[in-house]
């Protein structure tokens, strides 16, 4: 006589798919950004998802390397370590950082000053890499277009003193491991803002290399 032999099961809500994999991506995104990050799984294809019985872990294998504001995630769903299915899931991304926002407005070629600005914690998600900071205040700027009140001011659009100017004198500092090794003076091959990376020279031996700016005049090469 065959006896029947019943499989365990367990059933799993979409509200709790979409709290598991939005606070893994919050948690992978909070390690590349120092802006406060808040992720929602808009939808699931399931009300509830039957799944075999044991410890449930999620992969999520397409979608969690880079911020983009809306997108879908593509999650690996494993029971046990064993594979059992792939989701392809909604995703909105919201980036909440203080960055300069126009005070009032700002007209082109206008000085953007601290009297023109506000600092304002705002979704930058759609800018995420043009947005500034109010350290950035005491340098010389100027607007490259209007800009109306309440807006997020764009470092696309505003003139700059670098920290650095093409073909002027920098100081290198040779690192390796963390530590620097030695220090020589160079000149620049482009101009750059802190953070920015560009070719610098080696005034004595005309050898060029790939620097990261780290203040002004000043460059980083790692070796």
């Amino acid at each position: 006589m065959m006896i029947g032999m019943s499989v365990q099961a367990q059933t799993i809500t979409s509200a709790e798919i979409k709290s598991q994999i939005a606070n893994q991506l919050e948690a992978i995104y909070n390690k590349n950004t120092n802006a406060e990050v808040e992720v929602k799984i808009t939808a699931t294809p399931f009300a509830e998802l039957q799944l075999p019985d044991g410890k449930i872990t999620y992969k999520i294998v397409q979608g969690a390397d880079k911020i983009v504001p809306r997108d879908i995630k593509r999650v690996d769903i494993y029971v046990n370590n064993a594979f059992v299915r792939t989701l392809n899931l909604p995703a909105q991304t919201s980036v909440y950082k203080e960055v300069l926002v126009a005070a009032d407005f700002i007209n082109r070629e206008q000085a953007i000053t601290r009297e023109a600005t506000l600092v304002k914690k705002i979704d930058v998600s759609q800018k995420i890499d043009y947005v500034l900071s109010e350290k950035v205040l005491n340098k010389e700027m100027s607007a490259k277009k209007a800009f109306q009140k309440g807006e997020i001011i764009d470092k696309r659009f505003v003139k700059m003193k670098p920290d650095v100017a093409r073909n002027g004198e920098v100081r290198i500092f040779f690192v390796s491991n963390g530590a620097v090794m030695i220090t020589i003076d160079g000149t620049a091959l482009a101009d750059g803002m802190t953070g920015d990376y560009i070719n610098v020279e080696n005034k004595n031996y005309k050898k060029v290399y790939t620097g990261k700016v780290i203040g002004e005049n000043r460059v980083l090469v790692n070796i």
